[in-house]
């Protein structure tokens, strides 16, 4: 099932909770402070796996290959042009207490990961013999499609410092980096128009068969996070084929909001009753995880010709992320 799908599915069995403690007496307002609990629990919910990704994903994208660059030998800059993916993942929806209050038995569910994209661009300059410096910078322009929304940009610096390397002995480079990111994803159910609902309150056995629905919910997810970190990184020349390696730890900070709003009006008794609109929202606050490790692998082909290809692999031990980038050095 998809996202989108999933979330139309949440809202609708969060309504049909409304729709049944309508009958018991309770005031508009009581209904709201319902609702709004159990949307507030699944923004709560969907956005754990997103807080403790966003300080990994603020820091994907460097050309990491341990090679510095310098004023001696060259070459002096490099420019580097890349895309790459999170694969993020998410969880069962079906551990919710609040989809108790659907009587049928439920199927709801996220799909196991989401890849969020992120394209990269970096240029590198030779400061001086074994020392160089870098700038990040990531954008992904205002989306919208099928619903779903989003947009992020983010930048990074570093610096990398040749420790040795040797002719028979691996490339040996320190490296530390600050990097930032901002950005916004949203998914909107659209348009929803459920009749013929077969629904029993809980609460005192009344039972609803042509109870009805509509109208629509937005998950809607921001964050502005910040990353330092350090790495020691290994490679070695084969010629024109370079593998290497790097592991180090990052420190994170920052804060990622997430929020389940809707627009609903409910019938219990497919129009005889008069209709009740309510809007249910739900916003949790979190922060990325404070530290984590940095593992990442990759290659680049090329061999100093002037243009390198690189590809890479990071995790923090729990997301992984790929990407790719042509470099061109001069």
């Amino acid at each position: 099932m998809t996202f989108r799908k999933t979330l139309l599915a949440v809202t609708f069995a969060l309504t049909c909770g409304f729709c049944g403690t309508a009958q018991a007496g309770q005031d508009t307002v009581d209904f709201e402070n319902i609702v709004s609990s159990d949307f507030l629990s699944i923004a709560s919910f969907v956005n754990g796996p997103f807080v403790n990704s966003m300080g990994f994903y603020t820091s994907l994208g460097w050309d990491v290959p341990p090679t510095v660059y310098d004023l001696v030998s060259g070459p002096h800059f490099e420019l580097s042009v890349g895309a790459g993916a999170d694969f993020i993942s998410l969880p069962n929806l079906n551990n919710l207490t609040a989809l108790s209050v659907v009587s049928a038995t439920s199927n709801l569910s996220l799909p196991s990961g989401i890849p969020l994209p992120y394209p990269v661009a970096t240029l590198r300059l030779g400061l001086f013999n074994g020392f160089d410096a870098g700038f990040r910078y990531t954008y992904l322009p205002e989306i919208s499609a099928a619903g779903v929304g989003g947009n992020f940009t983010g930048w990074g610096i570093d610096l990398r410092y040749k420790l040795f390397e040797g002719m028979e002995l691996p490339t040996v480079t320190l490296s530390t980096s600050y990097d930032s990111n901002s950005g916004n994803f949203s998914v909107d159910t659209g348009s929803v128009n459920q009749t013929g609902i077969n629904y029993t309150d809980s609460n005192n056995g009344h039972n609803y068969p042509n109870a009805s629905l509509s109208g629509s919910s937005t998950y809607a997810l921001n964050w502005t996070t910040r990353s330092m970190g350090i790495k020691i990184m290994v490679g070695k020349s084969l010629g024109i084929f370079y593998p290497f390696g790097a592991i180090g730890v990052q420190r994170n900070s920052g804060t990622i909001t997430s929020s389940l709003t809707g627009s609903y009006i409910a019938n219990l008794n497919g129009g005889t009753e008069t209709a009740t609109p309510f809007n249910p929202s739900g916003v949790s606050a979190g922060a990325p995880v404070v530290l984590e490790p940095k593992y990442v692998l990759g290659f680049t082909l090329g061999g100093g010709m002037g243009i390198d290809w690189s590809v890479v692999g990071e995790s923090n031990g729990t997301d992984i992320a790929g990407s790719t980038s042509f470099a061109l050095l001069f």
